[in-house]
């Protein structure tokens, strides 16, 4: 399975089936969570120059969207959950917002990992 299946597997329940790749469906009520491979990178592990066991490093934006407690407590599960995750991870960035266009809260996580 590839990270991004094993991610929205991770995040989906956390988010009630409202976890989506790249593109929120139309009239997704909130709360809802949209994620994107933002980078990866191949072998960044040295084995035999390329070899079979190389890691990838790849790393996920996730936006949490809804009202402001809403989106906090999703941000809290989800940062528990990645803690126990199979995948090595970290989040390297997190950001609040306001969306005026959905009138939304909005909290983005930016999460590097390295798995096979």
């Amino acid at each position: 399975m590839d990270v991004l299946t094993e991610f929205l597997a991770l995040v989906d329940p956390i988010m009630d089936g409202r976890a989506f790749r790249s593109v929120v469906p139309d009239d997704t009520p909130a709360p809802y969570a949209r994620f994107l491979r933002i980078a990866a990178v191949e072998g960044v592990t040295l084995d035999d120059n390329g070899g079979d066991d190389n890691e990838t490093a790849t790393r996920i934006q996730l936006d949490i969207f809804g009202s402001s407690p809403d989106v906090d407590a999703k941000a809290k599960a989800i940062k528990a959950a990645l803690k126990g995750w199979h995948v090595d991870n970290i989040i390297t960035l997190e950001l609040d917002s306001f969306e005026p266009e959905v009138k939304l809260h909005r909290t983005m996580l930016d999460i590097s990992t390295i798995h096979q």
